[in-house]
């Protein structure tokens, strides 16, 4: 698989900037499922992917998983919108740009479903409470936070990263930050600007434990690091088996 990002692939993200083998889901040149383009960067479509597909009556977009390749209601007008009946393996790079696919999100504020992105409050978290965003009290306990459409719809249409656990994309300055790779401990010695590592990893890494910076928790421990849209600023999650 190619180490050069999106960008040297000319398919750039915004909120992408590791290499292109880093996606989970990047197939490569396929043909696209949606739109039938062949030899074009796709991504496979599987759990956690929504076909956008029009209302036939109204026009409004609605989102249909296609784990379950199964018809839904319109939000709109409550007319039935059916799950094509022809394969839907993989969707282009030029096909999620447009919407015609979503990639749902595990954030720091909870899950991004295309649904959710429509309504501009994310799926939430039980007891959310950040001071810089607005709360939402959902059902049971659940918070969600509210934030622009266009910054959920622009995760929606990013590659997912591969993770552990669950992914949980982060957020500074009041934005969804761009994914920059998983990164080892001689990647922080290399990026420090006096090559203590290890006090960079503690200023980036949130709620780092003992151990950790040895890398003696497990045979296998991820760190995912995201950079700041606004303030530049590094900011990392960490999982593991």
């Amino acid at each position: 698989m190619t180490s050069l990002t999106f960008q040297q692939l000319g398919i750039p993200f915004e909120l992408f900037d590791a290499p292109a083998s880093a996606a989970s889901g990047y197939a490569g040149k396929m043909t696209c499922s949606i739109c039938q383009a062949s030899d074009v960067h796709c991504f496979k479509m599987g759990i956690g992917t929504d076909l956008v597909l029009p209302c036939g009556h109204c026009q409004t977009s609605v989102p249909l998983a296609v784990s379950e390749k199964a018809a839904a209601p319109c939000p709109a007008c409550g007319g039935s919108v059916l799950f094509p009946e022809t394969p839907v393996e993989f969707g282009c790079y030029d096909c999620l740009r447009a919407h015609r696919f979503s990639l749902t999100k595990g954030t720091e504020l909870g899950m991004i479903r295309f649904i959710d992105a429509v309504g501009g409050v994310t799926h939430g978290i039980p007891g959310l409470n950040r001071s810089d965003f607005e709360m939402v009290v959902l059902n049971d306990g659940w918070v969600g936070a509210r934030l622009p459409r266009e910054e959920m719809m622009e995760l929606l249409r990013t590659p997912d990263y591969p993770t552990i656990q669950d992914d949980n994309w982060l957020f500074c300055c009041k934005r969804p930050m761009t994914f920059v790779g998983e990164w080892s401990r001689s990647d922080f010695v290399n990026r420090s600007w006096d090559g203590n590592g290890r006090a960079y990893f503690d200023s980036v890494v949130r709620d780092p434990v003992v151990g950790l910076w040895e890398d003696r928790l497990h045979d296998i421990t991820g760190i995912y690091v995201f950079r700041c849209r606004t303030c530049t600023k590094h900011s990392a999650h960490w999982d593991l088996a």
